[in-house]
């Protein structure tokens, strides 16, 4: 359900909001966020239809435009910066893409149009692709929709260029698309930094105390999976519950690595089948 390309033009909308609910921890089919929005394939998705939309999901759409591009910069800094994700109007109000941080004068932008959705841009070519342009008028323009939740936010995203970057790599491809079943295996292990300010670790520390043991229990129990896929699985757990913040109660380890270990078997004996042992 996550960070893949749109099928056909006209669903550009519902992708945007999807991916721009994704980064507040809200995991919701294109499809069911365009009967929400009346998006059709002779006229896409407008902004009224994304705004009741956003509204379903307990979100407001916040509008902010200028006619000066340093100006509508400012704007949408300010918003990213304040944690929510934007929604922009490109290509001459034809397409919808989804602004989701920004840092050092570059943007990570996430674009349904394209086979790599998620794209890094420089703040001129942000401004290039995000201007309207009125021939008759002879007037430009820099409209924006800012995601703002109403409800408390307990699982919010915080994708650096970093990430962003590695997460465009061939081999994590499978990461992307599959971003939300680990989003939801992860939520059931671990609890939001939010809820909980001491007496914990994070999945990183987790993964160093037992990930040896872990690899090795699995690749050598069932057989078939290598040490470096197990290890892959891991790396994506570590990489979501870094994004999303995530950590583990020190009295809730134990639990944590037998759920951990479950998982990994299940996906051992998904992927290869297996034989009753007993």
């Amino acid at each position: 359900m996550s960070f893949y390309p749109q099928p056909n033009k006209y669903q550009c909308g519902p992708f945007a909001l999807k991916y721009a609910l994704v980064m507040l921890g809200v995991f919701k089919n294109e499809d069911q966020i365009g009967i929400i929005a009346g998006s059709t394939w002779w006229a896409g998705t407008d902004e009224i239809g994304l705004s009741k939309a956003a509204q379903r999901f307990k979100c407001k759409m916040k509008y902010f435009h200028s006619i000066d591009p340093e100006k509508a910069r400012k704007l949408l800094n300010r918003e990213l910066e304040a944690g929510n994700p934007c929604i922009l109007s490109v290509k001459n109000w034809e397409h919808w893409v989804t602004v989701i941080n920004h840092s050092k004068g570059k943007y990570i932008v996430v674009d349904s149009e394209m086979d790599k959705v998620i794209q890094i841009k420089s703040k001129s070519q942000l401004l290039k692709y995000w201007k309207f342009y009125d021939e008759d008028e002879k007037m430009r323009s820099y409209d924006g929709y800012a995601l703002c939740p109403k409800f408390k936010r307990q699982n919010q995203a915080a994708l650096k260029l970093k990430d962003a970057k590695e997460l465009m790599y061939k081999k994590n491809e499978l990461l992307a698309i599959k971003w939300n079943q680990y989003f939801n295996d992860l939520t059931a292990i671990c609890n939001s930094r939010k809820k909980l300010s001491t007496n914990y670790i994070t999945f990183s520390e987790f993964l160093r105390r037992n990930e040896k043991n872990l690899v090795s229990k699995i690749a050598n129990w069932h057989g078939l999976p290598s040490y470096a896929e197990i290890k892959n699985i891991l790396h994506n757990m570590k990489f979501v519950a870094n994004v999303y913040d995530l950590i583990i109660p020190l009295n809730k380890e134990k639990q944590a690595l037998i759920d951990v270990t479950s998982l990994l078997m299940m996906y051992a004996c998904g992927k290869y089948g297996m034989d009753p042992i007993y």
